[in-house]
């Protein structure tokens, strides 16, 4: 396990640590550059001046901002999903969905990889593959009584190391069956998807099918929040929930900046910038087979600690640690972002290839 530095200032291209030394970032999840990106602290200073630092109070008071409800129709137009239903961040989405489902004659079933947020109380990993995971769960569905409630819960795509799923799958699942499908889409949204629209709109349709997706908000499109989508019938007995009553809010200014960033097509037009740079930085890679990367996707990732140190010997700051437990093994993850220049790719592509053709 590397040591961890310290910086008194918000990555962005570069990173100073504590000693002064200037870096190439290449790491987060901040993959549209949001954090520094002029045209959103513009919206981000509006919604202060109008809505304050934050809201100190319950979203059922009888007092509301009807800022929540417009950022949430706003979000779901932009995915494509009937409905969403904000929450003060990622885990608390997948955990609020987790607990309304926690019922009897529940069959919870956990993909492999599945994050933290949507575990439940008789989680257990799976080691297997993911079509493996999903043939093992149709053929438990199809021998279970018809009364017994199923429910699925993945990630979009595998973090922190990259792996894809073959969720076309999804759509092989029983007509007749009591069935719950809850998809984790915080790595995925604002990045995959057409500009970045995430994955709700490839997910499977069927009359007895409940889809709800979560995701944070705090990863590409840059809000301290997460998100549900699902049927507003759903999302309705969601907020009824005193988990729901009872947590505060995110902060309306961030609200209010998400809402103006879809209206202005920000998000569109970064994600645009990210592909550009995702692109660029594969065509030059040369030594593309050290990692393991997916089409159109930011991360590059490898189990060799090594090269995390020689990218910072060379002024390249990338990540290399445990997650989401301190004895699972590290990734080294090289993240490409839109902030990033061509000379950056380059830069890094370069050091990458000498750094494999001297193993």
């Amino acid at each position: 396990m590397n040591e961890p530095f310290l910086t008194y200032s918000l990555p962005g291209r570069t990173v100073s640590t504590q000693s002064g030394e200037e870096h190439l970032w290449f790491s987060g999840t901040d993959y549209l550059s949001m954090g520094h990106h002029e045209t959103f602290q513009q919206h981000l200073f509006e919604g202060f001046n109008r809505y304050g630092t934050h809201y100190g109070s319950s979203r059922n008071n009888s007092l509301r901002l009807a800022i929540y409800e417009e950022a949430e129709a706003a979000l779901a137009a932009f995915v494509g999903a009937p409905g969403a239903l904000a929450t003060s961040s990622g885990m608390w989405a997948g955990q609020l969905v987790m607990k309304f489902l926690d019922q009897p004659a529940t069959h919870f079933h956990y993909a492999p990889g599945v994050h933290p947020a949507l575990w439940g109380r008789d989680y257990h990993p799976q080691l297997d593959s993911w079509k493996s995971w999903f043939d093992r769960t149709l053929q438990i569905i199809g021998e279970s009584a018809p009364e017994t409630r199923h429910v699925l819960c993945t990630d979009s795509i595998g973090s922190p190391w990259v792996v894809t799923f073959p969720l076309e799958l999804l759509h092989s699942l029983p007509e007749d069956a009591n069935l719950w499908l809850i998809v984790d889409d915080s790595h995925g949204l604002g990045v995959l998807g057409t500009e970045g629209r995430g994955i709700f709109s490839q997910l499977p349709k069927k009359d007895k099918l409940h889809v709800l997706v979560t995701s944070s908000l705090n990863k590409a499109m840059g809000i301290p929040a997460g998100i549900i989508f699902g049927e507003p019938d759903t999302l309705s007995e969601l907020r009824k929930m005193p988990w729901f009553a009872g947590s505060s809010p995110a902060a309306p200014a961030y609200l209010y900046a998400l809402k103006q960033n879809i209206s202005t097509q920000l998000y569109q037009k970064t994600n645009a910038i990210l592909q550009a740079n995702i692109q660029h930085f594969f065509e030059t890679l040369t030594v593309g087979e050290h990692f393991t990367h997916a089409k159109k996707y930011p991360a590059f990732c490898s189990r060799d600690a090594d090269l995390y140190l020689y990218l910072y010997k060379n002024g390249i700051l990338t990540s290399c640690f445990s997650y989401p437990n301190p004895t699972d093994p590290a990734v080294t993850r090289l993240i490409v972002s839109a902030a990033h220049q061509k000379t950056d790719l380059d830069r890094v592509a370069e050091v990458c290839e000498e750094y494999f053709m001297k193993k």
